[in-house]
């Protein structure tokens, strides 16, 4: 399948690549398909893009990458809706703020998205733990990750 999208041009997807969100997003309820597109050049950095406006594009992670001692507990309810069976099928992303000044790049540690790589489910969980915040400097998280005994976030 050939996706239209603002930021890369025509990029073609396995059809089975794509990820359902039945709520959308907070603040994109209406996006309801998106496609984890990524290569070699941006990584660690994947786009969620949206395949309901191909305008939209939100920079995501593995939040394991920057802070390994991330620790989240999904609610019964959200392990029912995304049809979770086995934590190895559970996904972990968290979205970006990367402005012009890339070292002054956030993660979002306070809600994470969680896909359901058997089903392609997913959603957006805001967590209830004010261990985590919204903007995370990501510069911090990597200089204190050279630290021993240093919990990240």
């Amino acid at each position: 399948m050939i996706i239209p999208t603002a930021h890369f041009g025509d990029v073609e997807i396995d059809d089975k690549k794509i990820l359902f969100f039945d709520k959308g997003l907070p603040g994109l309820e209406n996006d309801n398909r998106y496609a984890l597109l990524s290569n070699e050049e941006s990584r660690p950095i994947s786009w969620l893009q949206s395949l309901d406006h191909r305008e939209i594009s939100l920079p995501v992670m593995d939040p394991f990458i920057v802070c390994p001692d991330y620790s989240i507990d999904i609610s019964q309810h959200d392990v029912e809706a995304l049809a979770i069976e086995d934590i190895k099928d559970v996904y972990v992303l968290s979205i970006l703020v990367i402005p012009k000044n890339v070292n002054a790049m956030t993660i979002n540690l306070s809600a994470p998205i969680i896909i359901n790589v058997r089903n392609s489910k997913g959603c957006q969980i805001i967590l209830d733990d004010r261990k985590y915040r919204v903007r995370v400097p990501v510069s911090e998280l990597l200089e204190k990750s050279g630290k021993d005994g240093i919990k990240l976030c």
